[in-house]
């Protein structure tokens, strides 16, 4: 746990970061021929492209790339999730009946044939217009869980001493049933980063994702596509990344799962 924590505060550092540490040479084409496709050395920790930038700037100023299109997304699916969920649990029968069709409509799609049919209408969309579209077409486990979670609380004994004191339904649900789907709601938003990571770096890998010459962890795989094994280092350094911050989430995402065991003070 707390090695993913800190694997997860580390990027996200670097995400913030990132557009200071390395400001220049992750989008510009250096001007050396000799310096196309060479191997990590010293001069290169992490090696150079095929139009002899410096990947380690790349990886560096994609990180901020790739994790604020994880957090765009996440904020687009936990703001639409929680207010259809909730307005599906809290509000009239017939309303909850119409909403849950249409989540189940969204849950039916295939989202990635919707994501490439979209992009294909829009056109290719930068780093905040791809960020929404991931998440308007992620947020439907969101609206469900939440109206299930509320479903389950609407017995519970603080709603009902709540609305016995004549609580308004507007109160009830920030104040009391807000705080007690926060455990279900941030382990469903782990989900969410965990899924939307590698979708942006395969749509990027695809060319229907991010425009070049944006760096992000699809687009530096995307340049080993011709040339996996005589450019390694763009295959591996991008997928570690990757690898790394979907099982980190996924590891945070378990232990705030609600009723998640925690191991007892010594």
């Amino acid at each position: 746990m707390r090695l993913a924590v800190a694997v997860l505060a580390t990027l996200v550092v670097v995400a913030v970061v990132g557009p200071w540490i390395a400001p220049r040479g992750a989008t510009e084409s250096g001007a050396l021929a000799a310096e196309r496709l060479v191997p990590p050395s010293a001069a290169h920790p992490l090696g150079t492209d095929a139009a002899s930038r410096d990947v380690q700037a790349r990886m560096v100023a994609g990180t901020s790339v790739s994790v604020g299109i994880a957090g765009i997304a996440l904020a687009v699916v936990v703001l639409v999730g929680v207010a259809c969920g909730g307005t599906a649990a809290l509000g009239p029968r017939w309303l909850d009946r119409w909403l849950m069709r249409i989540v189940d409509a969204v849950l039916a799609l295939p989202r990635i044939l919707v994501v490439l049919g979209l992009v294909a209408f829009t056109g290719r969309l930068g780093p905040v217009g791809l960020g929404v579209l991931l998440g308007l077409t992620g947020w439907a486990p969101m609206a469900r869980l939440v109206r299930g979670r509320l479903r389950e609380l609407d017995d519970a004994d603080f709603v009902v001493a709540a609305r016995a004191v004549g609580a308004t339904p507007v109160a009830i649900f920030w104040r009391h049933l807000v705080p007690a789907t926060g455990p279900a709601v941030l382990a469903a938003a782990t989900v969410t980063v965990a899924t939307t990571v590698p979708l942006e770096a395969a749509l990027t890998y695809f060319n229907v994702g991010l425009a070049p010459p944006t760096p992000s962890w699809g687009a530096i795989l995307q340049e080993a596509a011709d040339r996996p094994l005589d450019a390694w280092w763009l295959l591996l350094f991008p997928s570690a990344a990757i690898a790394a911050t979907v099982m980190s989430v996924q590891v945070i995402g378990e232990r705030l799962q609600p009723g998640a065991r925690r191991p007892h003070a010594a």
